[in-house]
């Protein structure tokens, strides 16, 4: 691997930089009064940073490789999970979607306002009975006068009570199988969102629970061919669950600076805490653990990249998803941990959310949740190395 980043990687992580440097004290602000950032779109809009994967045949989008919003990603993880997490929804998961199972009328139609920033778009495959197990989703659909009529409910939907347009699974009604999947505009008739309140984290990130009472979908708004609404929903946790892990890379970073900032500051016992091995030790987990987040990161990108120039190459494109499953499982779990490390660090003091690792320590628990559990991801890595005979759910 090549690890030299080229002329346009740098131009695009110092334009992103910047835009971070801005949006920080605002974040930090929102945070402590515990209240979704209405800022993160705006401020990102005006830098032309909403379409980081997009073909630039559509509006604004840049164009990029996997492994360049990977990069991208990593940046705006250190600024935290929550604004991390508005880009999973509205990019990897809405715009890339739709962009890989669209038709061309969808795309001309959508991607130019979605990288302008005058659609936010959201992914809604969860509901309150099937989060791991989509097989046991409920939302259904049926065709009446040439277009579809959605009835269901959907729950912890990142960006959910804010989106535009949101993709939506279902299942033919009355039937459990042929899932299909459908790009719904939340000012469609027979559709209502409401924010999930009270979250152990990520009070800045927009969480929500969506439902549909005959909710109209246009027959133009299946995404995808009848019937392959799994395939469109399994490749899209590709993209979500590599955002996730350069997200965690970038959280990783900014709780290994904020630890090192503390210990060199810090005075106990007449000398600066950083002198002492015990924390000496903890920083040098955390770091270990941000390089090998980090380096299987971005083999898992780049995998991802070579699997997107082929895509008819079927095992080039299992073997990028497992390594991106390991990618996001060992990234999330080093993150959660490195902030549990660096509120060690700064004992106390680190237990308030004034101090970015305490907001690191709420947020990232999430990341072992969300685009596939801990136990999921474990059992699909494993299944690699065993053979499909051994799935615990066949």
């Amino acid at each position: 691997m090549n690890f030299d980043l080229t002329d346009e990687q740098k131009l695009i992580l110092s334009v992103v930089d910047e835009t971070c440097q801005k949006i920080r004290p605002i974040e930090d602000r929102f945070y402590l009064e515990r209240r979704f950032n209405d800022q993160v779109l705006p401020i990102f809009k005006e830098a032309h940073l909403l379409g980081f994967p997009i073909s630039r045949s559509y509006g604004e989008g840049q164009g990029a490789d996997a492994l360049t919003y990977a990069l991208v990603l990593e940046r705006v993880g250190r600024e935290g999970t929550g604004i991390r997490t508005f880009f999973s929804g509205h990019v990897s998961l809405g715009q890339s979607t739709l962009q890989k199972w669209g038709s061309e009328e969808q795309k001309q139609r959508y991607l130019p306002r979605t990288t302008s920033g005058e659609l936010i778009m959201a992914f809604g495959l969860t509901e309150p009975t099937a989060g791991s197990d989509p097989a046991s989703m409920k939302t259904s659909f049926e065709e009446r006068g040439g277009s579809y009529y959605l009835n269901g409910q959907k729950a912890w939907i990142s960006n959910g009570s804010i989106a535009d347009l949101i993709v939506v699974f279902a299942y033919p009604k009355g039937k459990s199988e042929g899932m299909c999947a459908f790009l719904v505009e939340t000012e469609a008739e027979g559709f209502s969102a409401e924010p999930i309140k009270n979250k152990l984290g990520l009070p800045t990130s927009d969480t929500g629970l969506l439902y549909f009472n005959d909710c109209r979908v246009s027959r133009d708004n299946m995404l995808g061919p009848p019937g392959k609404g799994l395939s469109v929903a399994y490749t899209a946790l590709m993209s979500g669950r590599l955002s996730v892990a350069a997200g965690s890379v970038g959280v990783l970073q900014d709780c290994l600076d904020e630890a090192v900032k503390y210990a060199r500051e810090r005075v106990q016992h007449k000398k600066k805490i950083g002198k002492h091995q015990l924390i000496q030790r903890e920083i040098a987990k955390i770091s270990l653990d941000l390089e090998s987040s980090r380096l299987m990161t971005y083999k898992a990108a780049s995998l991802k990249v070579k699997s997107d120039e082929s895509p008819d190459n079927y095992e080039l494109r299992a073997e990028a998803d497992w390594w991106i499953a390991q990618a996001k499982y060992y990234a999330a779990n080093a993150s959660f941990w490195a902030a549990d490390r660096a509120v060690q660090i700064f004992g106390a003091n680190g237990f308030s959310f004034e101090n970015r690792p305490a907001r690191h320590l709420a947020d990232t628990r999430a990341c072992r949740i969300y685009e596939g559990t801990d136990q999921i991801l474990e059992q699909k890595i494993a299944i690699k190395l065993l053979g499909s005979e051994f799935e615990a759910f066949s």
